[in-house]
């Protein structure tokens, strides 16, 4: 409390703060033991005069009983609190007791209109101090109390008296009535007021408790949010971790059927060389040279796009932007892309060669995906059939290649991206079905997509790569 008159401050002492995590039984026990503490004190300074004045008051009218009954509970409560060792619950109790001789002491002597206004304030005091079971007690305490005053009016023992004296009476007398007025109204009031104090700690507390229960469960919830991404996260690690078992072991047995021809031709080429070399004329020398070099170049090819497949799952591919002039893009994808394949007859390339505008690409993922599809086109096409590469450049860069093969069928064309996927009409020639898969994937590191056109069977077909341009320029 702030600023209070020092009598008040002595009578009604600050209560201290609790944490939110204290118990509030702990904070009520706290309360009643200082409730106690004020209830001694507030009686020893009230009851003072209050037994001095009431005491002139009673010898005045030879009422010696009530004066020995108000100096014996007067100098119990002194002794009480002269005695701070006795715990504040034996001090509850006796502070019950002794207020309850007090106030007999007056009912058996006299009857009036105040008379149940004391009986009544230690129902209430005995409920603060002792909780309900000695709330409940007073309550039977005092009803047999009002029965002894009823028997004792009833036999004539008892007569009522005015509630109030006349300012004729003795100053003593009217004092008297005055000074008890005081004394139980204020330390019911103190009491009260001292209770409300300690609810209102307890209110704070609680609404403190609230606020970090409240803050808690939002931070649980948050955890629990986290951690439920976290096991989906780690589901779908889970789930790539499979896939990619499953995929490595396909690779695996794919790899290991594919290099089964070539090592063949390899073998037999190497053993009609070692055998027959001198019966072979140089151009028969030749041919079985380049059988196996063809033989080798399909082997490197396999294992290549069989680790590029396996970095595409576990990595994921990484596009390095650079920018290139159009013209001088197409130009070096032309030699390179004709030093690959062997500079195939039938292959042609449409470029606008005075176009010198800057292209932002990744070079070698554009290569790569431009061979495969080239690769395809003169692997599934007839030898004399042509195949054309076309460049072109507007707000994207876009790079196709046409072929009048064997053409892709409406039920293919929607699983030709997939991986070891092979058409039906493609099974004859030689192949695992990544060449497509990774076309797709490098295209998407460049933000890029891949599409194919086909008229239909035996109708050849078009495979296009697709490279934004306004998002590279930002990227690079």
């Amino acid at each position: 409390m702030k600023k209070l008159p020092y009598i008040l401050r002595f009578l009604l002492p600050p209560l201290k703060e609790f944490s939110p995590t204290a118990a509030t039984g702990d904070i009520l026990a706290y309360v009643r033991e200082r409730v106690v503490i004020l209830l001694i004190r507030a009686c020893i300074m009230l009851g003072f005069p209050a037994v001095l004045i009431g005491s002139i008051a009673a010898w005045q009218s030879q009422n010696w009983f009530s004066i020995i009954i108000g100096n014996i509970a007067y100098f119990t409560v002194v002794l009480m609190g002269l005695n701070k060792r006795v715990h504040y619950r034996t001090q509850s109790y006796a502070l019950v007791g002794v207020a309850y001789l007090y106030l007999f002491g007056h009912l058996y002597t006299e009857l009036s209109v105040f008379t149940l206004v004391p009986l009544f304030s230690f129902v209430v005091m005995t409920t603060l101090l002792l909780g309900r079971r000695g709330g409940l007690t007073a309550l039977l305490i005092s009803l047999f109390s009002i029965l002894i005053m009823n028997l004792r009016f009833d036999a004539g023992a008892t007569e009522p008296v005015a509630g109030l004296e006349p300012f004729s009476s003795s100053f003593w007398q009217i004092a008297a009535i005055y000074v008890d007025w005081l004394f139980y109204t204020g330390i019911f009031l103190l009491v009260i007021w001292y209770f409300f104090d300690g609810f209102a700690i307890a209110w704070k507390r609680e609404t403190e408790a609230l606020s970090l229960l409240a803050a808690e469960r939002n931070r649980l919830t948050e955890a629990f949010a986290r951690e439920q991404k976290l096991l989906e996260e780690l589901n779908q690690a889970h789930e790539r971790e499979i896939e990619l078992s499953r995929m490595k072991s396909q690779i695996i047995t794919t790899v290991s059927h594919e290099f089964r021809t070539p090592l063949t031709v390899i073998s037999n080429s190497v053993e009609l060389l070692t055998r027959f070399a001198d019966s072979f004329d140089e151009a028969k020398q030749q041919t079985i040279h380049k059988r196996i070099d063809d033989s080798i170049d399909y082997l490197t090819e396999l294992l290549r796009d069989a680790s590029l497949v396996n970095k595409a799952y576990s990595q994921g591919f990484q596009a390095n932007i650079d920018s290139i002039p159009f013209n001088a893009l197409s130009q070096r994808l032309k030699k390179d892309l004709l030093h690959k394949t062997h500079d195939p007859q039938n292959v042609s390339f449409e470029y606008d060669e005075a176009d010198d505008t800057a292209v932002c690409l990744d070079y070698d993922f554009t290569y790569r995906s431009i061979h495969i599809f080239l690769t395809n086109a003169l692997q599934y096409s007839p030898k004399a059939s042509p195949v054309t590469v076309k460049l072109q450049r507007n707000d994207q860069l876009t790079i196709s290649v046409t072929d009048a093969g064997i053409g892709i069928t409406p039920e293919a064309m929607g699983q030709i991206w997939e991986l070891f996927y092979r058409a039906d009409n493609a099974l004859d020639k030689q192949g695992m079905g990544l060449g497509l898969y990774l076309a797709k994937r490098l295209a998407q590191a460049m933000d890029g997509t891949v599409t194919a056109v086909s008229p239909g069977l035996n109708q050849g077909s078009t495979f296009t790569l697709y490279i934004p341009q306004q998002k590279s320029l930002n990227s690079a």
